[in-house]
């Protein structure tokens, strides 16, 4: 099977799986009404923090404490990975390389699988780890 194919495999099964965190995640947008004055935008989001850019230009079309430092989401995981088959892809790294876990990698909150700082795990053992348990000390690592 090629990389390419693998690439859209687990972006698949990852986009299916986390469907209805998405869902969830657009009801707010869905159900926000023109008339709200709490915000400047008419947006009354329940998220802790969000931001909306477009994407031709980077402007800033809508943002609730952007900069507060939060663990990554899942769409921020599949990118990850996406960003990691274009690696393997393109030859810069590959499945049995190496990875060593940083300090702060390993002091992610949240999902994890409890990496320790010094740790090495191979590549293709982070990817299952991203994918699988959506291990944010992973991700980071």
């Amino acid at each position: 099977m090629k990389a390419i194919d693998i690439k859209k495999i687990v972006a698949l099964v990852l986009c299916v799986v986390q469907i209805e965190v998405i869902i969830l995640g657009l009801t707010p947008f869905i159900h926000a009404k023109a008339e709200t004055n709490e915000q400047s935008s008419g947006l009354n989001l329940d998220s802790e923090s969000a931001i909306l850019m477009e994407a031709s230009t980077g402007m800033i079309i809508y943002e609730k404490d952007a900069d507060k430092s939060l663990a990554p989401a899942s769409i921020t995981k599949i990118m990850t990975l996406i960003l990691i088959f274009d690696a393997i892809n393109e030859g810069k790294i590959h499945l049995t390389d190496e990875v060593t876990v940083s300090e702060h990698a390993a002091s992610m909150g949240g999902s994890q699988v409890y990496l320790e700082a010094g740790e090495t795990q191979n590549v293709d053992t982070m990817i299952k780890c991203i994918s699988m348990a959506s291990a944010n000390d992973a991700c980071v690592a």
